[in-house]
């Protein structure tokens, strides 16, 4: 009997948690163009360091890689390995993050939002004192997981997992953006005739989700480059031989797609706080 690919493990395991992750209600909020600026600055600020860390993690994961050499009249140099196939993704994942953090200069710019934006708490529950700007808690977890997954003591498949992982949740978080959006012409908060091509401008933010983050996080391309992921990992997973090795390297893979869960869905903001 064939095992269940390990990807599809994951994404049945904890399906209530992943709904919460991914349904979040700061999520609906963005797609009716009801998150405010300074609410819509506070997170991508946190995301923006998470993006920079995730910089540091594919570098880790670089360094586990390992390129044959080849002969190339060998038949098996035809196609590419599964080392190279691992290594070209990463760089992707580089140049795509390069453009990402130049996206969020562009549109905080464009729609007037504060990329080093605090969030409102009392002193007491500043992290780095008042005043002072840095990763939220939630978001030095997410920081030192990375920094976890792509360690010496972590192996290949391990990182991979994380990297699909928080990928995947993410695209899935803001199809779900998208397709409350797709039904939300106007907020219901703000009553007007007007169609959807002339909504967003009248957003809380402007418009910066409903034009520009939502589709670039829902896009057709986003969704390719995580289904190349995820055969990768597949990849990575089916090279695994013996069934107590394989037992035991799932297990590993499933605590880390838990622990993402749980980190995801804390880090969206929660709309009832200032």
């Amino acid at each position: 009997m064939t095992s269940k690919p390990l990807t599809s493990l994951l994404t049945s395991t904890s399906t209530v948690f992943f709904d919460r992750a991914t349904k979040h209600p700061f999520l609906k909020a963005a797609g009716q163009g009801e998150v405010t600026k300074e609410k819509l600055s506070q997170w991508l600020a946190q995301d923006r360091l998470y993006a920079q860390a995730y910089v540091r993690f594919i570098g880790g994961l670089l360094t586990k890689v390992v390129l044959p050499t080849c002969n190339p009249d060998s038949k098996k140099c035809k196609s590419p390995t599964t080392e190279q196939r691992v290594f070209r993704i990463l760089v992707d994942s580089l140049t795509n993050i390069q453009r990402e953090l130049e996206f969020f200069d562009e549109v905080a710019m464009e729609y007037g939002l504060d990329l080093t934006a605090l969030i409102d708490k009392p002193i007491e529950e500043c992290p780095l004192g008042p005043g002072v700007f840095g990763p939220e808690p939630i978001t030095r977890a997410y920081i030192d997981l990375f920094m976890s997954a792509s360690s010496p003591g972590a192996d290949l498949l391990e990182g991979f997992t994380v990297l699909f992982a928080t990928e995947y949740i993410y695209l899935h978080a803001w199809k779900y953006a998208a397709s409350i959006m797709a039904t939300s012409p106007i907020s219901a908060t703000r009553p007007s005739p007007a169609s959807f091509s002339a909504g967003p401008e009248k957003d809380l933010d402007g418009g910066a989700l409903r034009r520009k983050f939502i589709p670039n996080w829902s896009s057709p391309e986003f969704e390719k480059y995580v289904a190349t992921l995820r055969d990768i990992t597949d990849e990575l997973a089916g090279r695994l031989k013996g069934a107590e090795e394989v037992e035991r390297a799932r297990g590993k893979c499933i605590g880390w797609w838990r622990q993402i869960l749980w980190l995801e869905e804390q880090f969206w903001p929660n709309l009832d706080e200032p």
